[in-house]
C-alpha cells in the first residue's frame, strides 16, 4: 500500500533504508493494520513516514508483485497534500535523502511499486497482473 505525491510535474521520492528494496526510491507506504481501510492505511503511512496529512485520494494502480524475495498485492494511491512539504520523520529512519524529482526522469533505481505507479501516471495503465523479479 502506498501513496504518491505529484506537484508541478514532479514526484516526491525518498531513498529507502533498512528494509526490502533498500537504496531504491519510493514514497510513503506499508502494510494494512487489522480492520483498517486502504485509504486509512495510505493516510496513516503518509503521516507516520513523511509527516503530511493527505486529503483526497485516488486509486492509481493495482499490482501483483514478486520482488525483493516477497510476493504481495500492492495498491498505490495518488494523494493530495496541498502545499505541505513531506519530510521523512527522524524517529522512523526508513528514508535517507529525499526531494521532488521530474516525472520524466526520476532517480534510479525505483522501488518496484513506485516504478509501476510512475508508469501508471505516464500511461494510464492501472492494473499490473504479474510482475516478477528476473
Amino acid at each position: 500500500m502506498g501513496v504518491v505525491f505529484v506537484r508541478h510535474g514532479e514526484v516526491f521520492l525518498a531513498r529507502r533504508r533498512g528494509a526490502h528494496g533498500e537504496d531504491s526510491w519510493a514514497s510513503a507506504g506499508g502494510h494494512l493494520e487489522f480492520g483498517e481501510t486502504l485509504e486509512e492505511c495510505a493516510r496513516r503511512e503518509a503521516m507516520e513516514e513523511l509527516s503530511v496529512r493527505v486529503g483526497e485520494l485516488r486509486v492509481l494502480c493495482l499490482s501483483n508483485i514478486v520482488a525483493y524475495g516477497r510476493h504481495y498485492v500492492d495498491v498505490e494511491f495518488l494523494g493530495d497534500i496541498g502545499d505541505q512539504e513531506p519530510i521523512p520523520t527522524a524517529s522512523d529512519g526508513s528514508f535517507g535523502e529525499y526531494g521532488w524529482y521530474p516525472l520524466s526522469g526520476p532517480p534510479q533505481p525505483l522501488f518496484e511499486p513506485m516504478r509501476l505507479a510512475i508508469e501508471s501516471l505516464r500511461t494510464g495503465q492501472w492494473y499490473y497482473p504479474s510482475i516478477s523479479e528476473q
